[in-house]
């Protein structure tokens, strides 16, 4: 993982004692975790993990995580385990907005959990306050609304991430062949279908209108006589590869 480094024989610990770690004295046997990035919700989840295992640790001064060399493997598979279970929690990086929780009962915050979960929505709490990214803000007010009221359904939020889906498609054909009718068809289809809708959900509006630009740009050039292979290909290309890593 690259978070660790070995601490040299003049770095001064001062009256740092590590529980379990007796016998270091000879050469530099410690790892040192400095776990930068990592909030401190973050780090109280991986406190936790390390005294349920049973990890002789320690923290230093700076917050830096602090174990016996000969536990290295043990700890990364337990960094990873975090890491991993708290891949969907939010970035501290980006914008986000609270949502107190203080007056809800216990079975109507796991239910809004497991939406989120389903949802595949970053959040995390702390206290009695939920977090989520502030762009996720209106689909958290959906599902906020379908908990506290199970006789309304959360308003389906597909139709453009399949217009997405059918835009890629539609390029990939006109990519590998620019004169296919079916593929300008395809695109004319999966235009008419995106409409002036918003982005599909945790899309950014912005990306998203330059998206359907780019749609727009090749409808273009397949409606002029002659048609440009080249230029159609090449937007095809550009249109394709954009939408990739979304579908």
């Amino acid at each position: 993982m690259g978070l660790f480094s070995d601490r040299s024989e003049e770095d001064d610990l001062g009256d740092l004692s590590l529980s379990g770690l007796t016998g270091l004295d000879d050469g530099p046997q410690e790892s040192v975790y400095p776990l930068e990035g990592w909030g401190e919700a973050v780090r109280a989840v991986l406190r936790d993990r390390l005294v349920t295992l049973g990890v002789p640790h320690e923290w230093d001064e700076d917050g830096s995580l602090v174990v016996a060399t000969s536990d290295e493997a043990w700890v990364e598979r337990i960094l990873d385990q975090v890491e991993d279970d708290l891949a969907d929690s939010v970035d501290p990086e980006v914008p986000q907005v609270a949502y107190g929780l203080a007056d809800w009962p216990p079975e109507l915050r796991d239910r809004l959990f497991d939406l989120l979960d389903e949802e595949a929505v970053p959040f995390g709490v702390e206290g009695e306050e939920l977090f989520v990214h502030e762009i996720d803000e209106a689909r958290v007010d959906e599902l906020v609304e379908a908990v506290l009221s199970p006789d309304v359904e959360p308003e389906a939020s597909g139709s453009t991430a399949e217009a997405m889906g059918e835009l890629f498609v539609a390029a990939d054909t006109l990519a590998r062949e620019p004169a296919s009718p079916s593929g300008a068809l395809e695109l004319l289809d999966a235009r008419r279908s995106a409409g002036d809708a918003g982005p599909p959900y945790g899309m950014d509006r912005v990306w998203w209108d330059g998206v359907l630009a780019e749609a727009d740009e090749l409808i273009r050039l397949l409606d002029q006589d002659p048609v440009d292979d080249e230029a159609v290909a090449a937007h095809a290309v550009r249109l394709r590869d954009g939408l990739r890593p979304f579908v």
